[in-house]
């Protein structure tokens, strides 16, 4: 077992009562026997603090933060792990051995710098949304320009990574997983696809999804662009337009 890495999983959240509880139970049950979980509460006020309290092999923080991308900074420079990954309060991992499989190709890639798999929507009370999971294409750093197309949710890095200063941007509210992967990719990291189901993420009214306000997507899609040199016109094309068809045509 000694040989085996230490993977850290750090859960963001706030007023998250509802939700943390299946998101605790999914890293509990990883068949990883080398799992630190790390949980930043931002002042939650909702009884998620109690959950906390309870919740057995954990370590966990509360106080103000400036945001989501914030506190997953906190919790990654915390992190012991050689192995570091997010997932927030209301996602959770789908399969027992999603741990143990990204470990494993960690292993046999030594050079892959970052891994995502794949994943599945899930309604509010849990039931999947659709018959079949999302699946995610292979790494196109081209692609990333217009869109983030790699699940958090699923993803997972090298702590050499986190080591080098290459963290979320915290005055993110929306775009920071993009922001972080375009970033990661101009640095030069390896990303690799594993054509795996690992986790669920979670779609309700409460969301960031869906309560992040468009003048907010717009302001920081302009900044993401603008710091990483690629085109507004194309992300807006993507984001206001392809998307929103897809989704009225049944496409994704």
């Amino acid at each position: 077992m000694s040989d085996l890495p230490l993977v850290t999983i750090v859960t963001p959240v706030l007023d998250g009562a509802r939700f943390i509880g299946d998101n605790l139970a999914s890293v509990r049950g990883q068949d990883h026997p080398r799992i630190e979980h790390i949980v930043v509460d931002g002042g939650s006020t909702d009884g998620t603090l109690d959950l906390l309290r309870r919740a057995e092999g954990i370590v966990w923080t509360s106080e103000p933060d400036g945001g989501m991308y914030d506190a997953i900074g906190r919790g990654l420079r915390r992190a012991r792990g050689e192995i570091v990954a997010y997932q927030n309060a209301d996602d959770r991992y789908l399969v027992p051995d999603a741990v143990s499989a990204v470990a494993g190709y960690f292993r046999e890639h030594p050079a892959v710098d970052v891994v995502y798999g794949d994943f599945r929507f899930i309604a509010e009370d849990g039931s999947p949304l659709a018959r079949r999971p999302w699946r995610v294409a292979p790494f196109d750093p081209r692609a990333l320009l217009r869109a983030n197309f790699i699940p958090p949710q699923s993803t997972f890095l090298r702590r050499r990574v986190i080591d080098q200063g290459l963290l979320p941007d915290a005055t993110l509210q929306y775009p920071g997983d993009w922001d972080w992967y375009i970033r990661l990719a101009q640095a030069g990291k390896v990303f690799a696809h594993l054509d795996r189901v690992l986790s669920e993420f979670r779609l309700h009214a409460r969301s960031k999804t869906r309560t992040i306000g468009w003048p907010t997507k717009l302001r920081e899609w302009r900044r993401v662009c603008r710091r990483n040199g690629t085109s507004y016109a194309a992300v807006l094309w993507h984001g206001v337009l392809w998307v929103p068809l897809r989704r009225r045509l049944g496409l994704s």
